[in-house]
């Protein structure tokens, strides 16, 4: 393993592989950071991130590898990435989602996987007539980690947070970049989520859990990205040809936490409806009249509000956010299918059967078969 960053998600995946597949593992670049000259052995994963004298070994290896990321587009080797353009994707359309109308991205560097997940957020914000501002980087320049004066960073990018009209939504290149956002807000005196919605990628339990407001993060999976890569190395070290395709890994969907769990809307009293809602999916017995009885509103009265507000009906919001806990409880857990239903507020799993189908044209079990963790 010839990492420049010991990522646990890295090392799990391929060591992983290796547990399974009876390869002789060398680590010990992953622990010292010290390339190990002279080395032989059958292949090599890498990920040569911002560090020239990894790159240089990687290019002058007469051995197969194989590259985890574009990081490095510089390297002619195979490589797998994940599918960057969609994850910008599904992070612009859970911003949408949540009636958000002021965006913003917070890059960590200047490459490619950067570039596309900007690309994936800026299109489908566009499609829809918004704009995208963009934060200042206090991390890394394209092939050199820089200097970094942090304090100067930090003046910089409390600026430029407040510059933009609130409320708005922040995503993150990924779950560190997603702290550094939180942290700059709390020092700014903006609000999260309240005034800043926060979202990160990777969903490292290890950042996301522990910034003070907990991080909302797109679920990729870099232990998925790095057994991919050890999958294909395998293949090559048997003799077979690389594939002429980038090996693109998927995102797994939004894991949400304090730093997004908001709506920005107009109306107060649909954003309480929405509030009580969101805390009480998991109630089969769940009502117009119960969720209305948390406002000042009549039934009928809120009802218009809602749909005017958010061009659905509450019953159609109860669904979609069953929906998506659903999935995600499917994506992220082995849980059985019934208890998930019942988890979910379904009275009954043919029920939850009938709905998803419905929503999803794929049944649960099929659609936890195709992303689902015994996937992986």
């Amino acid at each position: 393993m010839a990492l420049s960053s010991t990522h646990h998600g890295f090392f799990q995946g391929i060591s992983r592989y290796a547990g399974e597949h009876g390869w002789h593992l060398h680590t010990f670049m992953a622990y010292s950071g010290v390339i190990p000259q002279g080395w032989r052995g059958d292949g090599i994963i890498s990920f040569a991130g911002y560090r020239e004298d990894l790159a240089d070994f990687i290019r002058q290896s007469p051995f197969p590898v194989v590259e985890i990321s574009q990081v490095r587009d510089d390297l002619d080797v195979p490589r797998v990435d994940g599918d960057n353009f969609n994850i910008g994707k599904q992070a612009a359309e859970y911003f949408l989602e949540r009636h958000f109308k002021f965006f913003a991205w917070a890059p960590f560097a200047k490459d490619t996987p950067n570039i596309e997940r900007l690309h994936g957020y800026q299109q489908t914000l566009a499609e829809r007539g918004f704009e995208v501002h963009i934060l200042p980087t206090n991390q890394l320049e394209k092939g050199h980690a820089a200097f970094m004066d942090w304090a100067a960073s930090r003046k910089q990018l409390i600026a430029a947070l407040k510059s933009i009209p609130r409320p708005f939504a922040v995503f993150t290149y990924n779950d560190s970049v997603g702290a550094e956002i939180v942290n700059a807000c709390l020092d700014g005196n903006l609000l999260v989520p309240e005034q800043v919605s926060v979202l990160g990628v990777d969903n490292d339990q290890t950042v996301c859990q522990t910034v003070p407001v907990p991080l909302s993060s797109i679920r990729f999976d870099l232990d998925e990205l790095a057994y991919a890569a050890a999958a294909l190395l395998d293949r090559m070290m048997d003799g077979q040809s690389p594939p002429n395709i980038l090996q693109r890994i998927q995102p797994r969907g939004v894991v949400t936490r304090k730093s997004t769990d908001i709506w920005a809307m107009n109306n107060v009293e649909v954003a309480k409806a929405l509030s009580y809602i969101w805390s009480h999916f998991d109630d089969p017995g769940l009502s117009v009249e119960e969720v209305a009885s948390q406002t000042s509103l009549t039934s009928r009265g809120l009802l218009k509000a809602f749909q005017a507000e958010l061009n659905r009906s509450i019953h159609d919001e109860i669904i979609r956010i069953r929906m998506e806990r659903a999935m995600n409880l499917l994506t992220n857990t082995s849980e059985s299918i019934t208890d998930i239903a019942f988890r979910t507020g379904f009275n009954s799993s043919n029920n939850f059967f009938r709905v998803f189908y419905r929503i999803n044209k794929i049944g649960p079990r099929r659609y936890r078969n195709q992303l689902g963790p015994a996937n992986k």
